[in-house]
C-alpha cells in the first residue's frame, strides 16, 4: 500500500480541465506537477492559476514529448483531443504510468484493443474518468438491481441530446486556440481547421459512453450486437454544419436486455432535471424507474402494486457524501473518478471504471456509427476480455 502523493501530469489544459482543476487539487494525496497543452498560454494559465489558488507550482510543457522526457511523475490525465489520446494512453502505461483518459475511450475498434492489451502487458491502472455512473439515482437504482427489485431488466433507455447554439468547432491552426462559433463562414478560412468535436458530430452516437456506462453498471452483460439509424447528414438545425441532428441505436445485451440509445448535439432541446442533455430508463419484469424527462418533474418508478411514485429523494449529488463529492461539478459526479483512480494506484485495486468496461462503452458506440453508415446493419460488438 503506497500512501505517498501521487504526481499527477495533465495532458490537455483547456475548458475540460479547467472545469476540474479545482476539484483534482482537492484531493489531499494528489500533486499536480506537470501541465502540457499545444495551443498557446493555455498551460501557462492553468498553471498560474492554480499557483495562485492553491500554491502548486507545476512545470508547463508545450509539447508532449518534452513532458515525457522532462517530468517526473506517476500518473498521467489525459484530457486532450479525444480521438488522438490513445496513442498517448499506450505510451504512457508502456513505460509504466497510470493513465486517465477522458470520454469516450477510443474511436475506432482498433483502439479499443489497444488500450486493451496496453494494460495486460504493463500491468498499470487504466480508469476512464465517465462520471455519470455515480450520479446518486444511478446508485440507488443499481443497489435495486443487486436486491433484485426490477425481476428480469429486459429494456434499458439512455438519450444524450445536448444542444449549444455555439460549440468549439474551428480551432486556429496557429495558435491551437478554440473559437466557439455556429457561423459556418469559417470552413472558408485557411487559418482554421475542423475540431475533434466537429468531426464526432459528424456521428453523434460516438460520445454514448454517458449513456451506456451507468445503464450497464445496473443490468450487467455487455453489448453483443448493435444496428443504428440517422438523421440526413448536412440536413441540420445548425445551419451550414456537415454533422448529423440524431442518431439511434438498438442494443442487444448479452443477459437478454434490449438497449435503445440516442445521441444528438445540434437541435434545441429541453435539458432535464439535475442531468441537463442525459435521461435514462430502466424496465424490469417486476418495477420500471426512470429519470425526469424535463425540469418540472422527477424521477419516478412504476410497479404493479404501488403504481407510479415519484421519488424526490434520488437525486444527483449523494446527501450523505463528503463535502468535496456533493459540491463537485456534472451534479456531483466529477470528484469520483480521481477518488476511484488514486484509490485503485495506491491500494492495489481494479477501479471501477477499468479498461474493459471503457471499450465495452466504446465499442458499441464506434460499430453503431459504422452501422448508421450503412443504413442500419447488424453488427455483433467483438468480447474484449477473451
Amino acid at each position: 500500500m503506497d500512501k505517498r502523493k501521487i504526481r499527477l501530469a495533465v495532458l490537455g489544459t483547456g475548458d475540460r480541465w479547467r472545469g476540474l482543476s479545482s476539484i483534482y487539487t482537492q484531493h489531499k494525496d494528489v500533486e499536480i506537477v506537470a501541465l502540457c497543452d499545444t495551443a498557446d498560454d493555455l498551460a501557462e494559465d492553468a498553471a498560474s492559476e492554480l499557483q495562485k489558488a492553491h500554491g502548486y507550482t507545476p512545470r508547463v510543457f508545450r509539447s508532449y514529448e518534452e513532458m515525457r522526457k522532462n517530468a517526473v511523475y506517476d500518473a498521467i490525465f489525459i484530457t486532450c483531443d479525444p480521438d488522438i489520446q490513445v496513442e498517448y494512453a499506450v505510451a504512457e502505461m508502456d513505460r509504466g504510468i497510470h493513465v486517465m483518459t477522458e470520454v469516450p475511450a477510443a474511436y475506432t475498434v482498433e483502439q479499443c484493443y489497444s488500450l486493451v492489451s496496453a494494460v495486460r502487458r504493463s500491468g498499470v491502472k487504466y480508469q476512464l474518468a465517465e462520471q455519470t455512473r455515480y450520479w446518486n439515482f444511478i446508485t440507488k437504482w443499481r443497489e435495486m438491481a443487486q436486491r433484485g427489485e426490477f425481476g428480469r431488466i429486459y429494456y434499458a433507455e439512455g438519450e444524450y441530446l445536448h444542444f449549444e447554439e455555439k460549440w468549439d468547432f474551428f480551432r486556429h491552426k496557429a495558435s491551437g486556440k478554440r473559437i466557439w462559433t455556429n457561423d459556418p463562414s469559417y470552413h472558408q478560412n485557411p487559418e482554421y481547421e475542423r475540431t475533434w468535436r466537429y468531426r464526432a458530430f459528424e456521428d453523434p452516437i460516438w460520445y454514448l459512453p454517458h449513456e451506456l456506462s451507468p445503464l450497464l453498471s445496473i443490468t450487467g452483460g455487455r453489448i453483443t450486437a448493435v444496428s443504428c439509424m440517422s438523421t440526413p447528414k448536412g440536413d441540420s438545425y445548425t445551419k451550414g454544419f456537415d454533422v448529423r441532428d440524431l442518431e439511434c441505436a438498438l442494443m442487444q445485451n448479452s443477459n437478454g436486455a434490449v438497449f435503445s440509445l440516442r445521441a444528438g448535439f445540434t437541435t434545441p432541446f429541453g435539458k432535464k432535471k439535475g442531468t441537463s442533455a442525459h435521461w435514462y430508463q430502466i424496465k424490469g419484469t417486476e418495477k420500471s424507474v426512470e429519470w425526469a424527462r424535463s425540469k418540472i418533474d422527477m424521477g419516478k418508478s412504476f410497479d404493479l402494486e404501488n403504481g407510479w411514485q415519484e421519488h424526490p429523494e434520488w437525486g444527483c449529488s449523494d446527501p450523505n457524501a463528503a463535502e468535496q463529492f456533493r459540491n463537485a461539478s456534472h451534479g456531483g459526479a466529477d470528484y469520483y473518478p480521481i477518488h476511484y483512480f488514486i484509490d485503485a494506484i495506491q491500494n492495489d485495486k481494479t477501479p471501477p471504471m477499468d479498461v474493459y468496461k471503457a471499450v465495452e462503452c466504446a465499442a458499441p458506440a464506434i460499430l453503431a456509427a459504422q452501422s448508421a453508415r450503412q443504413g442500419g446493419i447488424l453488427i455483433p460488438v467483438p468480447d474484449f476480455r477473451i
